[in-house]
């Protein structure tokens, strides 16, 4: 399922056209009365000379500045209002699509669990083949309670109460960590690790816990939703006031126009693998762009059939 959640995005857009409209509707204006004073200036000398026309030419000048600003003023409304009106639909569309993602994901396991629960209850499990139902009546318990502790992430890092736990530590040694916490999963996928990372510091002021997050979805992702054999490289550098840290593989490309960043996209093999949730690279995101940083998909690193980008400001 593709989901193209694009609130920001939308949002960011929807300010913009309220700015722009803003401009050139306030320049219209100006640029009409500004014709209407030149045209009273020119007619101004044969109006003084008949006082009559006079009187009536100053009120009737005001009236037409007045209606306008009147007519630039309604323009504005109506063009914004459309704007938030389209905007408004399209997210409710994609709440919609999300609603559908997540009870999706929801109902898999939940109707696995609620049939082996109903066979158990009515003894329609033999004894010897109860323990393998129990274990996965557990499995499937635990894959619920895992999407709703992301989808208790994902929202938690969206609101304006997230406030991060900021202190400065080395991020050359976390990203060690996180490669040697997950070398033996690429051993059993038989993925060959090419890593440079320098010896020197890079020190980051962020949150410890969210940043290994961010970068231990992106490390897990290789061996989760890649085949066995494939070649995982990591390269991190600083330059200037910028880490620069590149994940690239030679596994499975990304469909073009699959925006993998935004919730609930994955691929559907993904999905009815249970191999992913799409929520993954959504929190990645999500927690990169709050610490002021960014992440990017590049498809045209040599030698590899993608690469993600993290760009984190460094002292």
């Amino acid at each position: 399922m593709k989901n193209k959640n694009k609130t920001k995005t939308g949002m960011v857009k929807l300010r913009k056209k309220i700015v722009f409209t803003f401009i050139w509707v306030t320049f219209l204006t100006g640029l009409i009365n500004g014709i209407f004073d030149f045209i009273f200036t020119l007619i101004e000398p044969m109006i003084k000379q008949d006082e009559r026309i006079l009187i009536a030419a100053l009120p009737l000048a005001m009236i037409m500045s007045f209606v306008t600003y009147i007519v630039g003023g309604l323009i504005f409304y109506l063009v914004v209002r459309k704007a938030i009106r389209k905007e408004s639909e399209r997210q409710v569309k994609e709440n919609n699509l999300m609603y559908a993602a997540v009870a999706h994901d929801l109902k898999t396991p939940l109707t696995s669990i609620q049939g082996f629960a109903k066979a158990l209850e009515e003894d329609k499990i033999p004894e010897e083949e109860k323990k393998e139902i129990y274990g996965i009546i557990a499995k499937k318990s635990g894959s619920v309670n895992d999407l709703v502790d992301l989808l208790f992430q994902y929202s938690q890092l969206g609101t304006s109460e997230y406030k991060p736990d900021l202190s400065d530590f080395d991020v050359a040694e976390l990203m060690r960590g996180i490669i040697a916490e997950n070398y033996g999963d690429f051993e059993d996928h038989k993925i060959e690790v090419d890593v440079h990372i320098p010896d020197t510091p890079v020190t980051i002021n962020a949150d410890k816990r969210d940043i290994t997050r961010a970068l231990s979805n992106l490390v897990i992702n290789t061996y989760k939703h890649n085949p066995d054999g494939i070649t995982f490289y990591v390269r991190m550098e600083k330059i200037n006031d910028n880490c620069i840290i590149t994940m690239a593989d030679t596994g499975a490309d990304i469909p073009q126009g699959m925006d993998i960043f935004e919730p609930f996209v994955t691929e559907n093999s993904a999905r009815s693998t249970g191999r992913g949730t799409g929520l993954g690279l959504a929190i990645t995101k999500r927690i990169i762009e709050r610490h002021g940083g960014s992440i990017s998909l590049n498809r045209e690193m040599p030698g590899y059939t993608k690469a993600f980008v993290v760009k984190l400001k460094c002292k």
